[in-house]
């Protein structure tokens, strides 16, 4: 009997640890934890296998998550919103360009229903410094 408790306590245990996917989340333009983004990029750019959650949330409160994980050749992408499947599709790349004043994130050479590239996210350089500032003065 003891086994079986053990067991089930095992389980439950497993069962509960979180996935350790890192989260970008933007709730309202208000941007937190970009660094992982940038970090995610990045290890594409190094050919390294990579997962990142974007989370953003929607006015009525819905949130929407787009899951990117690199495989070492392409980024596959899903998206869901309150945990509903929405679509999937895979890019050959992501790119970070600037343009006055704001850093775009986008996701070229996709395929699915897209066949174009995809402006993922738009942050204006002004937000990434202060969030930059912001972590250093903690």
């Amino acid at each position: 009997m003891r086994f079986v408790i053990v067991g089930l306590l095992l389980l439950l245990m497993v069962g509960c640890q979180s996935n350790n996917i890192e989260e970008v989340i933007n709730e309202h333009g208000d941007i937190q934890n970009l660094d992982s983004l940038d970090r995610f990029v990045e290890n594409i750019k190094n050919q390294k296998k990579a997962e990142i959650n974007y989370v953003q949330y929607g006015i009525e409160g819905q949130r929407g998550v787009s899951t990117l994980a690199f495989d070492g050749e392409q980024i596959n992408i899903s998206h869901s919103v309150d945990g509903d499947f929405i679509e999937e599709y895979s890019c050959k790349k992501i790119i970070v360009e600037t343009e006055e004043g704001i850093n775009k994130y986008i996701l070229n050479e996709c395929n699915g229903n897209l066949n174009e590239n995809v402006e993922f996210l738009s942050v204006p350089i002004s937000k990434i410094i202060q969030l930059n500032h912001l972590i250093v003065s903690l």
